[in-house]
């Protein structure tokens, strides 16, 4: 039975809302512990961006991170980072590709394949980190110079960081936002990663963006991603069909963005895991959410890992019947 290498998002850093601090290793070394006896050798790192200050030399501690996993024989199946890909047509574009390429080494760093960003983070001096997929932002920089040439930039760019990755082995993945954010949408995304002509910028398949926004379908977006999909972040939530009045920018017109373990919505697995097969996908799945919910952490592990084994099984018998 065909079987995916499984990860799952370990924090090692947090943001307490002005800077990016360390966290203890004793607060995560127990999950690390835990996923390591149920077979999980892989796991999500997030935090080391280049969009807060950090109270720590980044450099000095993704190195470490990296270090630290392989003494426990264990190491990042990604690393989701932020980072502009963009500023504003009338600016130097050389901040964008520097802080880009340092992301780019912060994963090498970790000894992570793969550097997941947004597609819609752009670049103002001394306030950028605040202006995270604005919509008013893109839409008035199209309206100014149009969506070719915004398009052309921001591919530009990411080229750029591309030469950088592909020097030091690592895939930049850029994630599928829908209706969140304007560049990760089904229209302009695969146009930016094509225009970005470069073999190391491909995509990130967030599940829950595409199910809640209810315009692009889960299995439509590995339709689309096919050989360019690199990496995954897969999490349920009940779908378009459950709204909310909020003001988090999570929440959208069609559903909530809920970080649910997969078997907790309504996400039809069972054809997404098919679709991975039908396009030869092989690389690790990734689940940006933990294990089953309201349960001790191994045993809400050890279900949510069943689970899906479960659904490999019964997906690979279906098909051969």
């Amino acid at each position: 039975m065909k079987k995916y290498p499984l990860s799952y998002q370990v924090n090692t850093v947090y943001f307490d809302g002005k800077r990016v601090r360390k966290l203890p290793e004793e607060t995560y070394e127990n999950t690390l512990s835990i996923l390591k006896s149920l077979g999980i050798t892989e796991v999500m790192l997030s935090g080391y961006v280049m969009v807060e200050e950090a109270d720590f030399d980044m450099d000095d501690e993704t190195k470490r991170v990296g270090n630290l996993l392989d003494s426990l024989e264990m190491k990042p199946a990604q690393h989701h980072g932020l980072a502009a890909v963009y500023a504003p047509l009338e600016n130097s574009q050389d901040p964008v590709i520097e802080k880009l390429i340092r992301e780019v080494q912060y994963t090498a760093n970790l000894h992570s394949p793969v550097l997941v960003i947004h597609p819609s983070q752009y670049y103002e001096p001394d306030s950028w980190s605040r202006h995270v997929g604005n919509p008013d932002f893109f839409d008035n920089e199209i309206a100014q110079h149009g969506i070719d040439a915004v398009l052309s930039v921001a591919a530009h760019n990411l080229h750029e960081a591309g030469l950088e990755a592909e020097r030091l082995g690592v895939k930049i993945a850029l994630e599928n936002l829908d209706r969140f954010e304007p560049m990760g949408s089904a229209e302009l995304l695969p146009r930016l990663v094509k225009e970005a002509q470069s073999p190391a910028v491909g995509f990130c398949l967030d599940s829950g963006h595409a199910h809640c926004c209810g315009h692009t379908s889960v299995t439509q977006w590995i339709g689309i991603m096919r050989d360019k999909l690199f990496t995954t972040h897969f999490h349920d939530n009940r779908g378009a069909r459950l709204q909310a009045l909020s003001e988090d920018r999570w929440v959208s017109p069609f559903g909530i963005d809920e970080h649910r373990p997969p078997g907790f919505g309504t996400i039809p697995w069972m054809d997404v895991i098919t679709e991975l097969r039908n396009i030869g996908y092989a690389n690790t799945v990734n689940f940006e959410s933990g294990g089953w919910q309201e349960m001790p952490e191994e045993e809400g592990y050890r279900c949510a890992i069943a689970f899906w084994r479960e659904l490999e099984r019964i997906s690979q018998c279906s098909h051969e019947h």
